[in-house]
């Protein structure tokens, strides 16, 4: 057995108790490729536990093989974003938090980003992109918010048909910021990141493709 067993070991006993832990539980893990190695390792693994089903062998590598490729449109969007930055920058962040609208456009305007509106809910940061002139380039989004949550928000995104980066936070679940991202990626939106909060100011200039 290749050395990719102790992980796969931690996503088996993490599946009994619960089978939808073993995305939280990859959520932790770099983006990997699905080998043949990796496959056998896996159904080798489940054989010898006879409690475990067939369900969760497909679980399992179908989140592997979601996080490698949500990892690959991230790369394409990003690299396509900093082409991108020609111009000043505009961020929209849609968070019912105050300190966090406070913390989140410092960081942003000490990062050169020129313009930063702010919205409380789904709801009015649709109304906010409705009154811009143009699109703005980035928008951060929490995932818990009072009215219209995080979730709803990334629909009316989707259904927009917006096209520029967006990064996901949440104080709360991961399991649900993970499942957050992968809905939206496959929605065609360009999901940069998806991060706990407080989101790192190094990581915001990363996702963006900025310097700091």
């Amino acid at each position: 057995m290749t050395n990719n067993c102790s992980y796969i070991q931690v996503i088996s006993v993490k599946t009994l108790t619960f089978p939808y832990t073993s995305t939280m539980q990859l959520s932790s893990l770099p983006a990997i490729p699905i080998t043949a190695a990796l496959r056998a390792d896996i159904e080798s693994l489940l054989d010898s536990q006879e409690s475990l089903s067939e369900f969760v062998l497909t679980s399992v590598l179908e989140s592997l093989e979601r996080r490698r490729h949500m990892a690959a449109m991230r790369a394409e969007a990003a690299s396509q974003q900093q082409e991108a930055h020609t111009g000043p920058l505009r961020v929209l962040v849609v968070d019912d938090d105050d300190f966090s609208h406070t913390v989140l456009r410092e960081m942003l305007l000490s990062l050169g980003v020129a313009e930063v509106h702010t919205a409380r809910d789904g709801s009015s940061g649709a109304e906010v992109l409705a009154q811009m002139p143009a699109p703005p380039d980035f928008l951060i989004c929490d995932m818990v918010m009072p009215h219209t949550d995080g979730i709803d928000f990334l629909g009316h995104l989707a259904k927009a048909q917006y096209r520029g980066g967006v990064i996901l936070l949440s104080g709360g679940d991961s399991l649900m910021l993970s499942i957050a991202a992968e809905v939206a990626v496959s929605d065609g939106l360009r999901v940069l990141g998806s991060f706990a909060k407080p989101l790192q100011r190094g990581d915001l200039a990363d996702v963006m493709g900025l310097e700091h």
